[in-house]
This record gives structure tokens, C-alpha cells and sequence, in this order.
């Protein structure tokens, strides 16, 4: 059985230097780093602030040690563990072994601007009601982290806590390409055989200096509280593996906290290895004298959902269809999670599989469903991939066998009406424009399925009243293609140049209600449509990203965020660019001087670009409704811009309210299909003029 989980917060901070040069793959290490301690089953944090990851070059001085100082009173506050790591650059000045680390507005000749390490853990260590903190510093001169131990011991709480303190390397030492911190993420993510449910820091180390010879790694521990559990690193994952059970991390703590109302571990006296297990399991519970029947009722429902899982991992293990992929599996889990907010397993191959069955059937069901409605949803969303017919025998099968035939049936029919739904598209383009003014025509296409049914160009007013004007005339022709189809058209795309994406937002034109009251209206970047000979690389460019994204998993969204240092200057912008930085969504904190310049250069090089819509940094809640709702996105922002003009107002908030400060230009798959068409018909055009 599971031991309980602590209070635990997480924070990582990984600044890069650029006057001491940027650190190859720095983001990347940290965010895998952050990953592993967020996960669940692996280090079981909860962010410790608003902004648990802080890397990149715009992380200066103040915001590190700012945040080291609110992760500590937050985690004080609740009563949790801190686990805190900081990787880049780290400088000892002159005969002096205290390590500071390098911030990105730190100056090597001026020690002032670095953040000094150890005194901001002895600091930490003196907050009330923090029970410990574990710290992991990747750096050069590493071992001069080690805050003032005699100072602990003297200061407010004298010492009663816990600190264990990681270290790449001595105080006199250089560290190198990060080999630490990638040693931890492996090892957490492998776990360490014999070391039991829980990874201590002392055994973690041993695992790294073994994973990574070559590297004099170090630690330091404090134990001066006479009461409560030691700090863990991480749960290991090799003990999991080997507990024998087929269950994955939700399902089991799913039963542990069913069970433990009636006697727990005793109930279960054998790992769960197959269905027979529940079975038994649950003629143990039926059995059971009357007198607690909640609870009873509970752990049946429980036992009941673990059997559908395994069931129906039994069919997609066996899939009649073609071979069930990573990215297959997440598509049908969103897809199935419906515009849940929760975030969704973060895992890939079999482990996802199994992860996405739990979760789907022991988590998502909603108040106005069964609870397999959100299971027969994503079995329908795969089978449609594979077109089989819905009376398939091994699907009827299984839907019999987890009492789901209905709901199968309604998903199936689901997907038919949504299929139906996004069905059209209506493209309208500004790309007449020059420079950054308004066209002269309007350019619009109604796509069915991808295909052009219809084409016509609107003369317009050079003006933005003119272009809205006639935007009203176009919706009219699109509206009266549909008739004859009978389908109703719901998704406007409107593309434009920088500039004009900038200073316009076209779902607020109101030609008798708001076009993003009736349509969900997407804003794509007019130059992708036909690039210049320079820029003829950048849909291909896209492509690739949108790949590796849709690879990144389910644990949050796949974007890089760009600060002030990173924006100011354009012309450096697009030399990191070109090298390969920021290889996936950027999402911008502010909105930068000089904006249209710079959002040139991002369009170019990014998919998919997102700034805020007012002036001033993103806050945390709308940082974070970017992880929560990633999987619905663009659609979604449509969706929150209505919440905000009070068109949907839910009875409660959900956090959707929050993606309404966002605006973005996206670029998908199904755009750069029609900007490969675009690019070959005006190419034909031409040669036979």
C-alpha cells in the first residue's frame, strides 16, 4: 500500500548569464528537473509560488531571491517540506569559498548583483513552521552553498529542522554540461532498486555519482528536529515496478484511500496482478457485516472502476485497429477529458496507457455522467482513427463487459456530430495589405474538409471600419454557400499581417452581435501563406515544432516564455532564434517595446505566439490557465473572450476566465496544409499567366 504523502512544495530556479555565457540546454534540464518533481508519483510537490520555474536569461537578482524568500514562507505557512534547486552559472569571488549564483542582470566584476546562496538558505531554514528543506545546486564552485550551520543552530527556532543540500561539486571545483541535474532526473525517473518506497538524498547521490562518474558531487544534512519523518527526495520508481501490483499510481491510491476506512492493507492480501485479485477482493468486501455502508459502497464503486480499467486496458492492449501510438493515446485521452480543466497523465508508452484508462475511469466522470462515459469516449475517439464499424465484435465485447454499451454509442454519435461541426472553415486574408496598412481587398475561402469549395474576393474600404464592413458581407456569401450544405459553419480564421494582429481583434467586429459571439475565430499570420524567398523554410520549420510539441506529453504547455531581456533587442532575438532557441510555443510575460518588430521575428521562427492583452507581466493564475487548458487551445480562447463580455458566465470559476487576457496567433497543422495549397495554386497561377 501507499504510504501518505507530506506537505511538499517544489521550486527551481535556472537563470542563465550572458555575460558569463549561455549554458547549452539549461531551460530543457530545468523543466525536466521541475517535471519530475511535480509528478505525483514521483516527487509529489505542489508548486511553493505562482511561478514554481524560473529559468532563462530574463531571471534576474530580486525575483530569485524573492521567490526563494515566498517558497519558504509559503511552504512555513503550510507546513510543507521545501524542495528547492538552482542551476547555472555560480562564482566564487577571489579566496572567498561562499558560492553565489549568477542572475541574469549579474555582473562578474560586481559581486552585488549575485544572489548569495547560503545566506538565503540560512535565512529559509529560520522560517516558522518549515519542517525542511531539500536543495539541489548544480553550479560551478558548488560546495560553497552550504549556509551558516552555527548561525541555524543559535538562531529563532534553534535549529529544530531539516536541510539536506545536494551538490554537483566542491567549493573549489567546475561543474559540467549540467551532468548533475540530467543524473537526478534520471535516477528519479529510474529509481534505485533495494532502496525501498522512498528516495533519500544519501541514496540519490550514491545513484549519480554512479550514473555520472567524473563529477566529485557532495552532501551536506542537518538533522535537528526531534520529531516527524526525515525529508525524501522522491518516491522511487523502481519500488513501484517491482510491488508486483498491474495497478499504476492513481488506481492504487484510488483503493488504499477506499480500503482504509474498513481495515486497509489487510483487506488486500496479495499484490493486485490481474482481475481475479479484485474479484476476490470484492466478494471480501460483500461479505462484510452492515454498519458502515458508505464506506463499503465507496470501496465497491472503487474495486468495480479498477476492473473496467483493467478490462479495458485487456482491449487497447489487443487493439483491433492499427498500433496504438504516444501521440494517439493523448489525443483520444483530451479529447475524452472533454473542457475539463484537470490536468491529464503525463506519461508516454504503456505507462500512458494504463495511466489514461485510470484516470478516464476513476477520475474525469462529471455530475451529468456515468462513470464510464468519459472511458467510452476514448475508445470511441481511437476506433474512429481506425474507422472500424462501431458493432465490431471485440468493441461490442468489451462495452458489455464494463456495462457501456450506451455510452459507447452516444460516443460514437458524439464524434459524428462533431465531425459535422468542424467541418467548415472560413478563411479570410489580409494579405493585400502593404506594410503595415489596410488592404484594399479581402481575400476569403470556405473550406470543407480541408478543401476549397468556394473562393471570392471583396473589395474593402483601406481602413479598419472598411475591412469590418465588409468582413459583415463576407460571413453573408459564406452563410448562404452553407444553406445548400446544411451545415452550419462555427470556425472564422482571419489572417493578417503583424502589425495589423497587433492593434486589431477581429472577433469584437460587430456587424448586429460580436463575430466571436456566433463563431470561434482563430488569427493566423498572412506572411505563412506565401513567404518570401528568405522565410521559404518556415512552414516546413512549423511542421517540425507542432511534432515535437504534440511529443512533449500532457504535463502542461509546451511553451518557452520570454521575458524583457529576451525581447529588447530584436536583432539578438532573431540570432537565438536561428541557433535553435526556443524550439516550441513562445508565450511572452509582457508586451515589449518596439512590439510589431519583434513579433516578426517570433512569427517566423514560432507556431504558435501568445502575449497579453493588456499592459504590464502575465500573472501566475494566467500563466498557469495555459497548462490547465493547453489541450483545448485556440477554440478555448473563443470560448473565455464570451465569458469575459458575459455572453456564458459559469456559476462558478474555473480558471477559463483567465485565458481571456491572452491573445495569440496560431498556427496548426490543418493552416499549414492550406498554406501549402495556397502557395502551389498561386504558383500554378502564375506560370500559366
Amino acid at each position: 500500500m501507499t504510504t501518505p504523502t507530506p506537505r511538499r512544495h517544489t521550486l527551481v530556479i535556472a537563470p542563465q548569464c550572458e555575460e558569463l555565457g549561455l549554458l547549452d540546454g539549461l531551460e530543457e534540464v530545468a523543466r525536466s528537473l521541475h517535471g519530475s518533481f511535480t509528478d505525483r508519483w514521483t516527487g509529489a510537490c505542489t508548486p511553493a509560488t505562482a511561478s514554481s520555474l524560473l529559468c532563462g536569461p530574463s531571471v534576474d537578482q530580486a525575483q530569485i531571491e524573492a521567490a526563494i524568500r515566498s517558497a519558504a514562507q509559503q511552504a512555513g505557512e503550510a507546513r510543507a517540506v521545501l524542495v528547492l534547486a538552482l542551476i547555472g552559472h555560480g562564482i566564487t569571488p577571489g579566496q572567498n569559498p561562499t558560492l553565489y549564483l549568477m542572475a541574469g542582470d549579474s555582473k562578474p566584476d560586481v559581486i552585488g548583483s549575485a544572489v548569495n546562496v547560503g545566506a538565503l538558505l540560512t535565512q529559509a531554514l529560520e522560517t516558522p513552521g518549515l519542517p525542511g528543506v531539500i536543495t539541489l545546486v548544480d553550479t560551478c564552485h558548488a560546495g560553497g552553498a552550504t549556509p551558516d550551520l552555527k548561525a541555524l543552530d543559535a538562531g529563532v527556532g534553534q535549529g529544530a529542522t531539516r536541510f539536506s543540500l545536494l551538490m554537483s561539486v566542491g567549493a573549489a571545483q567546475s561543474a559540467y554540461r549540467l551532468a548533475f541535474t540530467r543524473g537526478i532526473v534520471q535516477v528519479l525517473a529510474e529509481g534505485i532498486g533495494g532502496a525501498g518506497e522512498f528516495l533519500r538524498p544519501a541514496a540519490v547521490l550514491d545513484a549519480v555519482r554512479d550514473a555520472v562518474p567524473g563529477q566529485d558531487a557532495r552532501l551536506v544534512e542537518y538533522d535537528g528536529a526531534q520529531f516527524g519523518e526525515r525529508p525524501w527526495l522522491a518516491r522511487n520508481a523502481d519500488h513501484r515496478l517491482r510491488s508486483g501490483s498491474v495497478l499504476g499510481p492513481l488506481a492504487t491510491e484510488e483503493l488504499d484511500q477506499a480500503l482504509e476506512p474498513l481495515g486497509g492493507a489487510a483487506l488486500l492480501t496479495a499484490p493486485v496482478t490481474g482481475a481475479d485479485v479484485l474479484e476476490r477482493l470484492r466478494v471480501t468486501l460483500r461479505e462484510r457485516p452492515p454498519g458502515s455502508a458508505a464506506e463499503l459502497a465507496w470501496a465497491l464503486r472503487v474495486v468495480d472502476g479498477l476492473l473496467d480499467s483493467l478490462r479495458t486496458i485487456d482491449l487497447l492492449t489487443s487493439w483491433p485497429g492499427r498500433p496504438l501510438t504516444s501521440e494517439r493515446l493523448r489525443r483520444a485521452m483530451s479529447a475524452a477529458a472533454g473542457r475539463s480543466g484537470a490536468r491529464l497523465p503525463d506519461a508516454s508508452g504503456s505507462e500512458l496507457l494504463r495511466d489514461a484508462v485510470e484516470y478516464l475511469r476513476l477520475r474525469a466522470p462529471r455530475v451529468d455522467e456515468t462513470r464510464t462515459t468519459p472511458l467510452a469516449a476514448f475508445v470511441a475517439a481511437l476506433a474512429t482513427e481506425d474507422q472500424p464499424a462501431p458493432d465490431n465484435p471485440r468493441l461490442t465485447a468489451w462495452a458489455h463487459s464494463v456495462g457501456a454499451e450506451v455510452e459507447l454509442n452516444d460516443a460514437f454519435e458524439a464524434l459524428r456530430q462533431q465531425g459535422t461541426r468542424s467541418r467548415l472553415r472560413l478563411v479570410v486574408s489580409l494579405h493585400a495589405a502593404v506594410a503595415d496598412e489596410w488592404p484594399e481587398t479581402l481575400d476569403a475561402w470556405l473550406l470543407d474538409r480541408g478543401d476549397v469549395h468556394a473562393h471570392k474576393e471583396f473589395d474593402c474600404a483601406p481602413d479598419q471600419t472598411g475591412v469590418e464592413q465588409r468582413l459583415a458581407g463576407v460571413l453573408k456569401w459564406a452563410s448562404l454557400q452553407t444553406r445548400t450544405m446544411g451545415v452550419r459553419l462555427q470556425r472564422v480564421e482571419v489572417a493578417a499581417s503583424a502589425a495589423l494582429l497587433l492593434r486589431w481583434r477581429p472577433e469584437e467586429t460587430d456587424f448586429g452581435e460580436r463575430l466571436g459571439v456566433a463563431y470561434d475565430v482563430v488569427l493566423r499570420w498572412s506572411e505563412r501563406l506565401c513567404p518570401p524567398d528568405h522565410l521559404w523554410w518556415i512552414n516546413d520549420r512549423a511542421r517540425e515544432k507542432l511534432q515535437a510539441m504534440s511529443a512533449c506529453g500532457a504535463g502542461g504547455a509546451p511553451v518557452d516564455w520570454l521575458g524583457k531581456q529576451e525581447t529588447g533587442q530584436a536583432q539578438e532575438l532573431r540570432k537565438r532564434l536561428g541557433h535553435g532557441a526556443y524550439a516550441r510555443a513562445v508565450a511572452l510575460e509582457h508586451r515589449p517595446a518596439r512590439f510589431e518588430q519583434v513579433m516578426e521575428v517570433l512569427l517566423a521562427y514560432a507556431p504558435i505566439v501568445l502575449w497579453p492583452g493588456g499592459d504590464g507581466n502575465v500573472p501566475g493564475r494566467s500563466r498557469d490557465s495555459l497548462d490547465r487548458f493547453w489541450h483545448l487551445l485556440p477554440t478555448e480562447f473563443s470560448e473565455a473572450y464570451r465569458r469575459s463580455w458575459g455572453q456564458h458566465t459559469p456559476a462558478e470559476p474555473d480558471g477559463r476566465e483567465h485565458l481571456a487576457q491572452w491573445r495569440s496567433v496560431w498556427h496548426d497543422s490543418e493552416w499549414l496544409d492550406f498554406c501549402d495549397w495556397f502557395e502551389q495554386f498561386t504558383t500554378e497561377g502564375e506560370n500559366s499567366a
